[in-house]
């Protein structure tokens, strides 16, 4: 027989895990654009939900056969909200291999635990997935947090500390309470804890999330606009933000993109402007979703100009990236690799060899 205590926390978890499904099937059906960062979502916020369930006695114990096959979708939300986060935060996302590995890894160490009888194989696999869950954790809070401040969507920023920060956190101590449990029986009082802050936190994030959020899972565009085609967006700028545009273009004509280490904060200093003015500027009138996209599109462009130029043929690759207002080497040859399929040295070479061409056949 169930006591009270184990009626309300089942009907705590049965709340959450209600609310769970309802947003997964609302972002899942949702159109409009983001479509897959939405699905992912819809695939960690499911998969939540039948964690929700799974982590109660009571509410585990009314799977009955289907525990095994249903545990399989809650022991993937750490790898749905992965790639949730990476692509929500990041304008760049790309299947790699090493996004599918863990996918692959978890199935095996899960069912590998399950499976092995007492003893150092069966805590090494158990172990390995606990310790697994808490890299990926730790990979979305970087994602969510190194790049904040370069972020010129305000929802999307605000997203950021909102709930990836949360959850990532609920998770780091949900892999610790997990750890401590195998050891040591975990007070019913934290397990009631567990069932309301889950509840709570779904309500809350629920019914924020449901609002429209254009912004927030807007796709990135195929191309911000760079240099020649600023001129043109100024028709779209409205008549108050006028002078702080027309005084950012004097200033990014000026170079003021190649001090290095510049920021928001900064050139927002130098505008004479709000932080936030400048952000929603350069994101509504420019179309740039990133602080690093908007600089790099004219970085790139002087950085092509001198690299195709026979006067510079020997000068130092990492000298030009100074020049430019990139601390170290990595970072240029990362940006540029990203905007022209192709390495500093490969674009440097390809250009002077077509040049030579150009200039004997003429």
């Amino acid at each position: 027989m169930y006591d009270l205590a184990d009626i309300l926390e089942t009907a705590l978890r049965g709340a959450g895990a209600g609310t769970s499904f309802l947003l997964a099937f609302v972002f899942a059906l949702r159109g409009g654009e983001g479509v897959q960062v939405r699905r992912l979502g819809a695939l960690f916020i499911f998969s939540t939900g039948v964690y929700v369930l799974l982590a109660g006695e009571a509410s585990r114990a009314l799977f009955g056969p289907a525990l095994i096959p249903v545990s399989f979708i809650a022991i993937y939300g750490t790898i749905f909200f992965w790639w949730f986060a990476a692509a929500l935060f990041d304008d760049d996302f790309r299947w790699r291999w090493w996004r599918i590995a863990p996918a692959v890894v978890i199935p095996f160490l899960h069912i590998g635990h399950i499976l092995a009888p007492p003893g150092w194989v069966e805590k090494t696999l158990w172990y390995g997935h606990i310790g697994l869950n808490a890299l990926i954790f730790l990979d979305a809070l970087r994602l969510a947090l190194v790049d904040a401040g370069d972020d010129l969507v305000t929802p999307r920023r605000r997203f950021r500390f909102a709930i990836a920060v949360t959850v990532g956190v609920f998770g780091l101590i949900i892999a610790s309470a997990e750890t401590i449990e195998r050891n040591y029986l975990l007070p019913d009082t934290l397990r009631m804890i567990h069932a309301v802050a889950i509840c709570v936190l779904n309500l809350i994030f629920g019914s924020w999330l449901l609002r429209p959020r254009a912004a927030l899972f807007a796709d990135p565009p195929a191309a911000p606009a760079g240099e020649p085609g600023w001129a043109a967006q100024a028709q779209s700028v409205p008549a108050a933000d006028r002078p702080a545009y027309d005084r950012l273009l004097a200033l990014m004509d000026e170079g003021v993109y190649r001090e290095e280490g510049l920021s928001v904060a900064a050139l927002a200093e130098k505008v004479g402007v709000p932080e936030h003015q400048l952000r929603k500027l350069i994101n509504g009138a420019l179309g740039f979703r990133n602080f690093s996209s908007f600089l790099n599109a004219r970085r790139i462009e002087d950085a092509k100009a001198e690299l195709g130029d026979g006067k510079n043929a020997r000068k130092q690759i990492i000298q030009i990236a100074l020049d430019l207002g990139y601390g170290s080497i990595a970072p240029f040859n990362r940006a540029f690799k990203q905007a022209t399929g192709q390495t500093p040295t490969e674009f440097r070479k390809s250009a002077l060899e077509n040049g030579l061409i150009s200039s004997e056949k003429a």
